[in-house]
């Protein structure tokens, strides 16, 4: 046992530890995501005791592939309207599993897939029937991949599963975004044909969206796709890389101009999905992204493609992270996160943070004495309930001894969390947690995934004991949300002072619906029509208009906008409305 100073506090260090080491084949190489597994010796830091209780029912094992490790996390959704969240997470087994909080299966899976699903899945209700759909994509060893979407009790809807232009690998997660305004979700993905690739959206159905899609690459794809206004024209743009390359297209497929980049700073890109906000305040969204390679670090683009001043930041080491964004001080000051990799035989530094304009923060970075790898995707949230954001990463070391890996977390301040790391059962690796009330008693849970050397992957849930609501997080998951949209939304006044939105429509029903500005409209419930007010709020969270109920009716504002709007008449129920023009 020896000693060293560690973000100015004194800890305890295990020299030459056996752990096993994990990392993952490049996209260029035969078997892009393949595992690659060494036994080394390394300075092992003696942890703290978990002190957090695991979640009844949980942890979950079940196998998966020994060569390709899950990647990117769970996705969440509450399936059946009963408060709690199901855990949905595909499997390099070719299995899709939906458990309920308290560890059950949900009713109807797992189901089997046609190859095997590494990447976390998407969920949202895309075709706007009332139900939550799964959206998931698979691959195989070089090719054989498909796009499966899913109903609540698992039977695969019309149209799919979409097996691409050449039956290639669709190796990251959909991301599901209402492109024409129609209120259903199209489905973005990206297909792998060697030594160039195809960006597909796909209609709820399965069709290929209009316009001059797919859309071809100029490499192999590289990451999940992120959709914003980046421009403010009022369209959604949809951000993507290929190996070589960072597109923007707009929904049509055509490239906006400025883009793509090729090789900026001579670096590739390989599964750093991009975040998107409004790094600079000026209202229009950059694309923060890490690059590999000759240019590896992290990068800032501005919407019409050059490079935000201050950036980018080098990195001395490859990273595979996506980076992240928060309002790391909630003084409406966002900072960008982003890990890199780790190295064998002594300490290194893994975890960043940075100002808007490219400065490192003070604290920054995490130096890490066993050389961890930190490429899982970040999370931010108040883990501890002091009202500060903390920042949870990941792990490539699995300790030989006891087959446990390491989930980390530090304060904004880069000072260690107390009763950190969590030990899950496997590497974390590539994975990142997830923060959300999963059983509904208004605390916050702490959502894991890892695997080991012997074929299983395993989800762990920690209950941390402290508060949930909408202030309570800053980035809680892969790509921001469950549509893996990549966009970053801050708090705001209204649904996310702290009720819970269901948007189902199993409760509360809107007639007709879409309707128009100034129209009538008639809501109803399943105990009784509303009484006294009722509330739209954006999708956003802030309250637009407080209407007065006439007998189960309301007249909506003559100057509303067209667009979608949450409706809540109290009992903290929401239903989606469409406004039409």
């Amino acid at each position: 046992m020896r000693f060293c100073l560690l973000i100015g506090l004194v800890v305890m260090l295990t020299p030459g530890a056996e752990v096993l080491r994990i990392t993952s084949a490049g996209l260029v190489s035969q078997t892009p995501g393949m595992s690659m597994v060494e036994k080394v010796e390394v300075d092992l830091l003696v942890p703290d005791s978990d002190s957090l209780p695991v979640m009844p029912g949980w942890p979950k094992r079940v196998p998966c592939s020994g060569n390709f490790a899950p990647n990117r996390g769970v996705a969440l959704a509450d399936l059946d309207d009963d408060g709690s969240l199901e855990v949905i997470m595909p499997s390099t087994a070719n299995q899709l599993h939906v458990w309920r909080h308290d560890g059950s299966y949900y009713p109807g899976w797992p189901r089997s897939m046609s190859g095997m699903g590494q990447y976390a899945a998407a969920v949202a209700d895309v075709d706007r029937d009332g139900e939550f759909e799964i959206a998931v994509c698979t691959r195989g060893m070089t090719s054989g991949g498909a796009v499966y979407l899913f109903s609540e009790n698992g039977t695969v809807k019309p149209g799919w599963p979409f097996t691409g232009l050449v039956n290639g690998n669709f190796s990251d997660s959909p991301t599901l975004a209402d492109l024409d305004g129609d209120d259903t979700l199209e489905i973005i993905v990206g297909e792998r044909d060697w030594p160039v690739g195809h960006l597909h959206v796909l209609r709820h159905n399965g069709t290929e969206f209009p316009g001059l899609w797919p859309c071809s690459l100029d490499h192999v794809p590289a990451m999940g796709a992120a959709v914003g206004d980046i421009n403010l024209d009022g369209q959604k743009e949809i951000v993507y890389a290929s190996y070589n390359s960072l597109y923007v297209f707009h929904p049509d497929g055509t490239i906006l101009p400025g883009w793509p980049q090729t090789n900026p700073g001579g670096g590739y890109f390989s599964y750093q999905s991009p975040a998107l906000a409004d790094v600079d305040q000026d209202d229009t969204l950059e694309i923060v992204v890490a690059e590999h390679r000759d240019g590896q670090g992290t990068y800032v683009f501005r919407h019409d493609g050059t490079i935000q001043t201050g950036w980018p930041y080098p990195f001395s080491r490859w990273t595979y992270c996506p980076p992240t964004v928060a309002d790391l001080f909630r003084n409406q000051d966002k900072k960008i996160l982003c890990g890199l990799s780790g190295i064998v035989g002594g300490a290194a530094y893994v975890l960043y943070a940075f100002d808007d304009d490219g400065s490192v923060l003070p604290g920054f970075p995490i130096l890490q004495p066993s050389g961890d790898a930190a490429e899982g995707n970040i999370t931010v949230a108040d883990i501890d309930g002091d009202g500060d954001m903390e920042v949870i990463f990941t792990s490539n070391l699995m300790t030989t001894a006891d087959t446990l890996g390491y989930l980390y977390a530090v304060h904004h301040d880069g000072t260690p969390v107390s009763g950190w790391p969590l030990r899950p059962h496997g590497w974390t690796y590539l994975n990142g947690a997830t923060v959300a009330d999963v059983d509904g008693d208004d605390s916050l849970d702490i959502v894991s995934v890892s695997a080991d050397n012997s074929s299983n992957m395993v989800v762990t849930i920690w209950e941390a004991g402290v508060p949930f609501n909408r202030l309570s997080w800053e980035w809680p998951t892969y790509q921001f949300d469950m549509e893996r949209t990549g966009l970053y939304q801050a708090p705001s006044v209204g649904i996310a002072d702290g009720e819970r939105a269901r948007v189902h429509g199993h409760r509360l029903t809107v007639l007709p619906n879409p309707a128009r500005a100034g129209a009538w409209v008639r809501l109803e419930t399943l105990d009784s029509g509303p009484s006294g007010f009722v509330s739209l709020f954006n999708l956003a969270g802030a309250r637009v208009a407080s209407l007065g109920s006439e007998q189960g009716q309301v007249r909506l504002p003559d100057d509303l906008q067209a667009g979608v709007y949450l409706v809540s008449a109290g009992k903290g129920e929401f239903t989606k409305l469409l406004v039409q023009k």
